[in-house]
């Protein structure tokens, strides 16, 4: 265990570090003192890298050659090839990664994952970010995420609505930087791909339960094997459900609990040694009783806030609540796949359908808080009503010469419903005109909104030696959007008022309107790969990404409403290696990357209206390094770690209420990250076996909103599991950890006049888990 000192010691310095500077919410803190931490931080960080590797190199000279990394097996390519032997920035965990790990949802693929972070803001919207490319929120039927996320190679448009919980799967990919030849709508920041697990031919399944503190309570498990001959079925599910981690203490209501299951079928077919179809249909329900907000001094703006100048909340604790509304978060997915192969003489033909459909629903305290203290109580409701279908035909060579290639046509089509409403009270009405009467009233906003997605693509690859290949790539995307959009002030509040809630300003301002527009782009792909050696793979690329434009989701007036947004397109120029070393037990992958972004799509909040507005960014760029390694010295302990460096800036940004934000970092993005953690296995007789595996995240400090005035300190997050089984692993007792130093982190935060309206992540979590396989 000496081996593990560099890491652990890093860990436990940091650690140490940050609870001795960490500011309480609200406390004022000076920048300069959170600069040298960072430094601090970053110096230690580096100290245990360096620790670690020269554990590493004494352990090399004595470890076995038996002791070797698994291959995994990815898609990424849209052909079955190595993780190490593709052009492309990817992250993959198989199917044991994520069972010993315990990843459930998306935000802990992240922690894992170089240049990737993930929130959950509500039922609507998970936002995903990706070399600090991203989309923050939905809020327009016609909105595009940046980052694309694909769940067995079909597109999901509308995350959080459309997207299940993480189960069963064989594995997951994350793949950097844009994705424009050979995938489907918006990957101009990256990909997610979600592959679920295949029907085997012999008989089996598993079974897994876990109870945890807050009451948690989980189960799974599978059954597969053949139903006749040359068909084999596989059926799986998923149970989730906890106590709530925060509560409102004016109804005595529990926020922040769970209710999920989850459930999937899927079939496979082998007509004959050429064809064969792959048939999927799964089903998702989530539901909770709302998400908590606690009212947080911004330490960047002078003042106490708005809320602490009228009395401050009722208690000290973050995980609470104060308000008389009975709120809620629903969730509803379907999914049917199908997926027809047939094997040519010299290519195979794919043919993939599908459909998806997500219902989600919400209510939600913006403030977490009555009025007063709060100016307003606004309280936000949010229905959407998602349905898509996907057609693919591809082409895929199989040709053993040097010239290898893939062509194939695209069709998408996706109906968006969607409204919103805000219902504020304010105390603060002192006439019409007023801020009271600005605050005050009931809105709806009611939008539907059409897309349809055509695409022609074609990548070609070409060994100009053994050693050297060059690829070519190009994609042709027309994207056509169709949105009505109408909006209704349903109470202008106290008597009185002229005003309807902001945005929406007197009864001129309400509107129904109908508007359509198109976009067509070429985004296309170069890449060079060299097999320098057996174990050295090197690749250069060049590629452009692609994302639609669309209207603003609660514009203020008709003229806003009718007003676009254009496309945002990159190019990401990148270099890479791909190394394996001392036969196979150590691994490094490095990546450098430049991304030079044409009208960038911007969240902005606009303090007048008090909503978010999409700008068009003028440029921005981003520079970053991401590294990966695993170390497997002996057979029974693998450790890993990955970290990545981001130079992020907007560039001649001056958005829709005239600041110049150019210089600004971008938001979301922190500038450094790193996950280092081992996986542990020991034999403890001829029989049994113990396993311990962990793992710590850290993350520098990030800013919100592109203003660059709110933020996020830096914090870590250390995660845990210790097991005992049998060797033939037949079953398993597990104890698990999340958080397990209790760290106090946001989620996300809504900055109104001095304060931070916060949402919390999750505490301290542990539990035992029991898991059998036959």
């Amino acid at each position: 265990m000496s081996r593990l000192t560099g890491f652990a010691h890093a860990a436990y310095q940091f650690r140490e570090l940050h609870n001795n500077t960490h500011r309480e919410p609200g406390e004022a803190a000076i920048r300069a003192g959170e600069e040298n931490m960072k430094s601090q931080a970053k110096t230690i960080a580096l100290r245990g890298v360096s620790t670690a590797a020269i554990a590493f190199s004494a352990a090399l000279i004595s470890a076995p050659a038996s002791a070797q990394i698994d291959e995994i097996v990815v898609t990424a390519t849209k052909r079955s090839e190595s993780v190490q032997s593709i052009p492309v920035a990817v992250t993959a965990f198989g199917s044991e990664e994520l069972e010993k790990g315990r990843i459930q949802d998306l935000s802990e693929i992240a922690d894992r994952t170089p240049s990737f972070s993930f929130q959950k803001a509500d039922s609507t919207e998970q936002e995903l970010i990706i070399r600090g490319i991203g989309t923050i929120r939905l809020d327009s039927a016609s909105a595009d995420p940046s980052v694309g996320l694909f769940i067995d190679e079909v597109y999901i448009g509308r995350r959080g609505t459309a997207t299940p919980p993480v189960f069963d799967l064989q594995r997951v990919e994350v793949l950097r930087g844009p994705q424009g030849t050979l995938y489907g709508k918006n990957v101009v920041g990256g990909a997610v791909n979600l592959i679920t697990a295949r029907p085997e031919d012999t008989f089996g399944g598993a079974l897994s339960a876990s109870y945890g503190n807050y009451n948690a309570i989980q189960s799974d498990g599978y059954v597969t094997g053949p139903l006749a001959n040359g068909i084999a079925g596989r059926l799986a599910f998923f149970q989730s459900s906890r106590d709530g981690y925060a509560d409102n203490i004016m109804t005595g209501d529990e926020l922040e609990n769970l209710d999920q299951w989850g459930a999937r079928g899927a079939v496979d077919v082998d007509f004959n040694e050429r064809a064969s179809l792959q048939l999927t249909g799964e089903w998702s329900y989530t539901e909770n009783d709302g998400q908590s907000r606690y009212p947080v001094d911004a330490v960047s703006i002078d003042g106490p806030g708005t809320v602490r100048g009228f009395g401050g909340p009722a208690t000290d604790d973050v995980r609470t609540s104060n308000h008389p509304f009975d709120l809620f978060e629903k969730t509803r997915t379907y999914g049917l796949t199908a997926r027809f192969d047939y094997e040519l003489d010299w290519a195979t033909l794919t043919y993939l359908s599908a459909w998806r459909y997500g219902n989600a629903s919400d209510k939600f305290s913006q403030s977490g808080l009555t009025s007063p203290p709060s100016l307003t109580d606004s309280i936000v409701g949010q229905y959407e009503d998602y349905s898509a279908y996907t057609q693919e035909l591809r082409l895929t060579s199989n040709s053993s010469g040097p010239l290898n290639w893939i062509g194939g046509l695209y069709y998408y089509n996706e109906t968006t419903n969607r409204e919103d409403t805000n219902s504020a009270t304010s105390f603060a009405f002192a006439g019409p005109g007023t801020t009271g009467d600005v605050l005050d009233g009931t809105y709806i906003y009611t939008q539907s909104a059409k897309t349809q997605n055509l695409a022609a693509f074609g990548e070609v690859n070409y060994d100009v030696t053994d050693a050297f290949t060059l690829t070519a790539g190009l994609r042709y995307t027309v994207d056509d959007k169709e949105l009505e959009n109408k909006v209704n002030c349903l109470d202008y509040g106290a008597p009185g008022a002229i005003f309807c809630v902001a945005p929406l300003g007197p009864a001129e301002d309400q509107f129904d309107i109908q508007t359509e527009d198109d976009w067509s782009e070429l985004t296309p792909k170069f890449a060079a790969e060299w097999r320098a050696t057996e174990n050295v793979f090197a690749y250069a690329s060049a590629t452009r990404g692609f994302k639609g434009g669309g209207w603003q989701g609660k514009p203020a007036n008709e003229t806003a409403a009718l007003l676009s947004y254009n496309p945002e397109t990159a190019w990401t120029y990148e270099a890479g290696v791909k190394t394996d070393w001392a036969d196979g037990r150590f691994r490094f992958n490095a990546s450098v990357f430049k991304t030079d972004f044409s009208d960038l799509q911007v969240e902005v909040l606009d303090d007048t209206g008090l909503t978010l507005v999409v700008s068009n960014a003028a440029d921005a760029k981003i520079n970053g390094v991401e590294l990966e390694t695993v170390f497997q010295p002996v057979q029974q302990l693998q450790l890993f770690g990955t970290a990545s460096f981001l130079d992020t800036e907007y560039e001649n940004f001056i958005d829709s209420t005239g600041r110049d934000l150019s210089g600004n970092q971008i938001n979301r993005t922190p500038e450094f990250s790193y996950t280092v953690g081992f996986d542990f296995e020991q034999p403890v007789n001829d029989t049994y076996m113990v396993g311990a595996r962990a793992t710590y995240s850290w993350q520098d400090e990030f800013f919100w909103l592109p203003e660059n005035i709110n933020f996020e300190d830096s914090y870590g997050l250390l995660n845990g599991r210790v097991s005992f089984g049998p060797q033939d692993g037949n079953w398993e007792v597990a104890i698990w950890g999340k958080n397990v130093t209790d760290e106090l982190y946001r989620l996300g935060i809504i900055p109104f006049a001095g304060d931070e309206f916060s949402r919390y992540g999750a505490p301290a979590t542990y539990g035992v888990e029991l898991s059998a396989r036959f």
